[in-house]
C-alpha cells in the first residue's frame, strides 16, 4: 500500500469517525432521476437498477488487512460511465477512476492495475454504481435480505462481498429515502461508506 495511505491512519480514523457523527441526518436537495419510489422491494428494485446518472459525496474507512485509511468520496455515473474519486487522508493523496464499456480491453485493464495498486486491494467498480443505490448489479446472482418495512434492501451478497445497508435517509425536498449508511467487505477488506450528499439529473 502506498505511502500517503499509511500516513497517519489512527489520526485519520479519529477524524472519520468525528466527520460520521457530524454529518447531516437530512441528505443535501438535489434534482434525481425519480421524486418518489415505488413501495414494493422488486418495483423499487427495478426503477434503481435503470437509473444512468447520479452523484454522490461522502466519506469512506477503508481497512484492508492492517492498513487503513480514510477519505473523501466522489462518485458519478453517467449512462455508462463510472467515475471515482478519493481524496486521501489529510488531504496527502488522491485518486481517480474512470471506467465505460466503450474502453479499449488494454486501457481498462491498465486502469484497474493502477487502482488497485493505490488502495492495494480490487474494488468491484461493475457492481458499485448498483450497490450505493441499495440495490443488486443485474448483472450477477444475488442475496437478497429485504426490510419489512418500506420494501427497502438490509442487505445484499453478491460475487463474493456482503453489503449492509445500516441507514436510509429521507432526500431533502422529494419523497426518496436512499442508502446514508453501507458497509461493504470481504476479508480481509472492510469498506464503511456515509454518504452525505445525493445528486442528479433528469
Amino acid at each position: 500500500m502506498p505511502r500517503w495511505l499509511r500516513q497517519s491512519v489512527q489520526f485519520a480514523a479519529a477524524l472519520a469517525v468525528l466527520a460520521l457523527l457530524s454529518a447531516c441526518r437530512s441528505l443535501a436537495p438535489t434534482a434525481l432521476p425519480a421524486d418518489e419510489l415505488p413501495a414494493s422491494w422488486p418495483e423499487r428494485r427495478a426503477s434503481l437498477q435503470g437509473w444512468q446518472r447520479y452523484a454522490i459525496e461522502g466519506r469512506v474507512a477503508v481497512k484492508a488487512g492492517d492498513e487503513g485509511f480514510t477519505a473523501a468520496l466522489r462518485w458519478a455515473q453517467a449512462n455508462e460511465r463510472s467515475t471515482l474519486e478519493l481524496q486521501g487522508p489529510l488531504g496527502s493523496g488522491a485518486v481517480r477512476f474512470e471506467h465505460s464499456p466503450q474502453q479499449a480491453p488494454l486501457e481498462t485493464a491498465a486502469a484497474r492495475e493502477a487502482l488497485e495498486a493505490q488502495l492495494g486491494f480490487a474494488l468491484p467498480v461493475e457492481s458499485l454504481r448498483y450497490w450505493l443505490l441499495g440495490v443488486p448489479d443485474p448483472a450477477a446472482v444475488a442475496e437478497e435480505s429485504v426490510l419489512e418495512s418500506g420494501g427497502r434492501l438490509g442487505a445484499l451478497q453478491q460475487g463474493g462481498w456482503r453489503i449492509d445497508y445500516s441507514r436510509y435517509a429521507a432526500v431533502a425536498g422529494s419523497r426518496l429515502e436512499l442508502p446514508e449508511t453501507i458497509e461493504i467487505r470481504r476479508d480481509p477488506v472492510r469498506l464503511r461508506v456515509r454518504i452525505a450528499r445525493w445528486e442528479g439529473n433528469r
